[in-house]
């Protein structure tokens, strides 16, 4: 193990033990915008990364409603970051009356934050959305096979599954009934703000989209 001692990290050579650290060029800003984008598809593809568990924020009658979602694909050329829900959930609703969010994760190894800002399009029954459910597995289509609801009241603390489905997957045929509530949410992000928390002073970014990506340095 190896510790930087200006970032206060610590590295192995195993990516997949959980430590890591983000480097960057303190002379050029936009190495802290491809490092992001190099963290975030490590994030996907490491169950253990950070990042992997990011925070959605939303707005439901001027009033800010925030919930933790799964990082599961990212296109950088297109800025996009891609979570699932239920389609019946608040947030679907929520987005498409009021498309504009922002996606916050936060690694306490590397002490980097990175909040992501933007507007989301809801996906069900359409190209987008049975290309997902093609490549997700049996066990994350059974999330999808409720007996009621998200949301819904319960009497008793219990999941929201089919008995039937308590200890087993779903077979082709059920596991259709899970797509009628399945949803992906594409965020197409425009505003990047990064910040490395640090004993000797905190590091601040932002990243701007027009037409490209513009950075620059800021305070913390």
């Amino acid at each position: 193990m190896v510790k930087n001692e200006e970032s206060d990290s610590y590295c192995f050579e195993d990516w997949t033990v959980m430590t890591r650290e983000f480097e960057f060029n303190p002379a050029n800003v936009n190495t802290i915008l491809s490092q992001t984008w190099r963290h975030l598809q490590a994030a996907i593809e490491t169950e253990t990364h950070a990042w992997r568990l990011g925070t959605l924020a939303t707005a439901s009658e001027g009033r800010p409603r925030v919930r933790t979602v799964v990082l599961r694909e990212i296109q950088p050329e297109r800025r996009e970051l891609i979570c699932y829900t239920d389609r019946r959930s608040d947030k679907v609703s929520e987005l498409e009356q009021t498309p504009w969010m922002e996606w916050m994760a936060y690694d306490s190894l590397t002490r980097v934050q990175i909040r992501l800002r933007g507007e989301a399009t809801v996906h069900t029954s359409d190209d987008v959305s049975a290309d997902h459910w093609e490549k997700s597995s049996p066990e994350h289509r059974r999330g999808y096979i409720t007996v009621a609801e998200p949301g819904t009241r319960s009497e008793t603390p219990e999941p929201n599954l089919p008995d039937y489905l308590f200890d087993r997957l779903p077979n082709d045929e059920e596991a259709q009934l899970g797509y009628e509530n399945f949803a992906v949410i594409v965020c197409r992000i425009d505003h990047l703000d990064w910040l490395q928390l640090r004993r000797n002073g905190h590091l601040a970014a932002q990243f701007l989209w027009t037409d490209k990506w513009e950075g620059h340095w800021k305070f913390a």
